[in-house]
């Protein structure tokens, strides 16, 4: 077993970062009840039906770590590798709703209506820092469950291939992002109505206006969701070397 990745010290520093992150979590269902309290307005009940989809990669990336510590310890037979391979697809629909938190900030624009002084009044922070909040969150999930792959592909085929695993799953991502905000898609609905899809993206590859708007939309989505991913990965990284010690 390799001691660095997968030993205890790691396992308590996984555990530590997931604390945090659930912390985070409590603190924007709490927020956002509060501010609903705050205004006597039923907003923003939408976000905690964001909020844990953006836990759901994470939950895979976790099933996808005990399956790889199956696999150091005996041999991995293809019904496994099938089951495996099914994970991992399955967290890669789900993967871009952790960052999809971020376009969740467009909502306090339709919802808060300002004053004069709206700088002043309190019920505007309560808007901005419950989504400044989510979308952090957001970003800390995605990094997490990413991360937690890319050790798995490191450790089976090298840091450099590890690294273009990442990028590419940011770029995909990034396109999800676009089209869950945009065009209304679900995770599941690669499944459950794949004809729609193929449709859609035709109509969007068809229209000049529309494919130059994803793809600028989406290359700023790459560009925080890589910055952030780069940021907190080495933090993440931090916390778990120094979990043993907490």
């Amino acid at each position: 077993m390799n001691e660095n990745i997968w030993g205890s010290r790691t396992l308590i520093g996984k555990i530590v970062v997931l604390a945090v992150l659930l912390i985070g979590t409590l603190f924007c269902v709490w927020m956002g009840q509060h501010l609903r309290d705050y205004t006597g307005r039923s907003l923003y009940r939408f976000l905690n039906w964001d909020i844990f989809l953006a836990w759901v990669p994470v939950g895979f990336a976790v099933l996808l770590d005990g399956v790889a510590s199956i696999y150091r310890q005996r041999r991995m037979f293809w019904p496994m590798k099938i089951v495996t391979g099914l994970l991992i697809i399955v967290w890669l629909l789900f993967y871009p709703n952790s960052a999809y938190l971020v376009t969740d900030m467009i909502h306090p624009f339709v919802h808060y209506k300002p004053s004069d002084r709206f700088v002043h009044d309190l019920e505007f922070w309560y808007h901005l820092f419950l989504f400044i909040t989510a979308a952090v969150v957001g970003l800390g999930l995605g990094t997490y469950s990413l991360s937690s792959l890319q050790q798995l592909v490191a450790e089976r085929y090298g840091a450099v291939r590890s690294w273009v695993f990442a990028c590419i799953v940011l770029v995909l991502s990034s396109i999800g992002i676009y089209i869950g905000r945009f065009v209304r898609w679900n995770s599941w609905d690669v499944f459950t109505d794949p004809h729609k899809i193929v449709s859609d993206v035709m109509n969007i590859v068809s229209d000049p206006a529309e494919l130059h708007f994803m793809l600028v939309f989406s290359g700023m989505m790459l560009v925080i969701s890589l910055v952030s991913y780069l940021i907190m990965r080495g933090g993440m990284f931090r916390m778990q070397r120094r979990g043993y010690r907490w």
